[in-house]
């Protein structure tokens, strides 16, 4: 229970310090170290030594099974992001279609929150018009791949 406080009182103090000194405080970067991603990676990122022993420590605390599986702990893209985002795709067809064929709307909006892409995403949708509703096109599909491009 000590070495539990301790580290938590270090964890804290670590990352005041570094939201003090201009850090980015808690912001997953996508980059860490040995001990891989998770709670560790967004205090410490890639430091090395005894940073990666205690980064790991933070990475094995009960929370980052949510942290992991929902894409927030600096691992990445959840692990239901691309269900998600063709649940939203189909749920909302019609607006959606209507939406990219202007180029703007509500429904386009949300999807590039989701997809984690910029305002220009949409006329790149909007660009691609025949080609993702083609007839023996999948919308669904088309759209994620065309996602790739703004997602690095």
């Amino acid at each position: 229970m000590k070495t539990i406080i301790l580290v938590m009182a270090a964890l804290g103090f670590v990352a005041t310090a570094n939201a003090a000194s201009g850090g980015a405080g808690l912001k997953g970067t996508g980059t860490y170290g040995v001990a891989g991603c998770g709670l560790g990676s967004m205090v410490f990122g890639n430091q090395e030594g005894a940073m990666q022993i205690i980064a790991a420590t933070l990475n094995s605390t009960g929370v980052q099974t949510f942290g992991i599986t929902s894409g927030t702990s600096n691992c990445g893209h959840g692990l239901f992001a691309k269900a998600e985002v063709n649940s939203f795709i189909q749920s909302n067809s019609v607006a959606l279609e209507n939406d990219i064929a202007r180029g703007q709307g509500e429904t386009l909006s949300t999807l590039n929150n989701m997809l984690g892409c910029g305002t220009s995403f949409s006329g790149t949708l909007q660009k691609n018009y025949s080609d993702i509703y083609a007839p023996s096109a999948n919308s669904s599909e088309k759209i994620v791949a065309l996602a790739q491009s703004c997602q690095g």
